[in-house]
């Protein structure tokens, strides 16, 4: 499976959500729903508004927060980056903050995304 990764640095492919929407299950989106409205203390998640075929995919449908409520992804899409490492400004203040908000999987993201930047300063490119 190709992978997909957010501005912020979630791995979209390995997502619930993105994977029960590859899988067109609704029985695993009413899952996902369910233990997203636990785990996030938000009982407005149907399984209707997490379909995502990916964060900065273009197409298809996005998370209900992803495509209208993550300024995040909106920052990106509006810079024309693919991930908040590609920006000048990285971390900035809203990326660290929801790093913090998701704990020690932030902390994994934040590491990715700076290994991606770190990467793409040193790759090579004949054009």
């Amino acid at each position: 499976m190709e992978t997909f990764i957010a501005a912020c640095g979630l791995i979209c492919s390995r997502c619930d959500a993105f994977r029960a929407t590859k899988e067109n299950s609704q029985e695993k989106l009413e899952l996902v729903a369910a233990d997203w409205r636990k785990r996030y203390n938000c009982p407005d998640i149907a399984a209707e508004n997490i379909r995502c075929n990916g964060c900065m995919t273009e197409g298809g449908p996005k998370c209900g927060h992803c495509e209208k409520g993550c300024g995040i992804r909106a920052c990106a899409i509006s810079r024309n980056l693919s991930t908040c490492a590609e920006c000048g400004e990285f971390p900035c203040k809203q990326l660290s903050d929801l790093h913090g908000f998701m704990g020690k999987q932030g902390e994994h993201l934040k590491a990715l995304l700076s290994q991606i930047k770190e990467i793409k300063g040193i790759m090579h490119s004949a054009f």
